[in-house]
């Protein structure tokens, strides 16, 4: 039996675009309601791009979770060509993986803690603490995957890199702005919503920016990608990867 799935990445970066602006419009519009009208219900939460375990978030976690399913796929068929390149693309997949599973499980708040930063004296914009080593981390990025980047054709490089600065834009960059204005003036007010939901919405024009790089660059690299599905019993199973 032969199944076959044809993926347009202009498509599937349209119908992502269309309900990342729908989760952005709905949260903006609760946040109103919230700071400017007073009214707010339990269920808003749901929808809120600021709060975690919701709707944007397992939205964003898959998003994620897909650019680490095609890099790893681009990773596989690079190794199997001995490219030169082909150590970067599964460092990057496990990379995306991660972030996934923080995108649910908020890994990175282990850092943000208030007490420590106001001993260090650190300054308001680097009161969430995580950026401090995010800040790093992307710099290590630079660094170490800058020829790969280089290595790339010219459209998918431009591509990865016009995804990478909107997404830090949002992620770093919006963060610690929201840090600032937050010890300033309080997260408890609509000026401090808007920007988280800046935030949010930026890194998730990011993460649409790279998977629609992602399957672009799939589709002028190999175009039809061969997945096999054997459906057999144990003993079978055992003969089949021993043949």
């Amino acid at each position: 039996m032969k199944f076959i799935i044809y993926l347009s990445p202009r498509t599937v970066a349209k119908y992502l675009a269309i309900i990342a602006a729908i989760l952005a419009v709905f949260s903006i519009a609760f946040a109103v309601s919230t700071y400017v009208f007073d009214f707010f219900e339990e269920w808003m939460r749901m929808l809120d791009l600021d709060r975690e375990m919701n709707i944007p978030t397992w939205f964003q976690s898959f998003m994620l979770a897909c650019c680490a399913f095609l890099l790893t796929i681009i990773a596989r068929g690079k190794n199997d060509e001995s490219a030169r390149y082909h150590r970067h693309w599964k460092t990057l997949s496990y990379i995306f993986w991660f972030m996934s599973a923080d995108e649910v499980f908020s890994i990175h708040e282990i850092f943000i803690i208030p007490e420590i930063a106001e001993q260090l004296n650190l300054p308001w914009f680097l009161h969430s603490m995580w950026v401090i080593p995010g800040t790093i981390f992307v710099i290590w990025f630079a660094k170490h995957f800058w020829k790969f980047v280089q290595h790339l054709p010219k459209p998918t490089r431009d591509r990865f890199l016009l995804a990478a600065i909107i997404y830090i834009s949002g992620s770093l960059g919006m963060e610690m702005v929201g840090s600032y204005y937050a010890e300033w003036k309080s997260q408890q007010d609509i000026i401090y919503a808007l920007m988280a939901n800046l935030e949010e919405t930026l890194e998730m024009s990011g993460m649409i920016i790279f998977i629609y790089s992602l399957l672009t660059y799939l589709g002028t690299w190999q175009p039809d990608i061969n997945i096999e599905l054997k459906i057999c019993d144990r003993n079978n199973y055992q003969k089949y990867l021993s043949s």
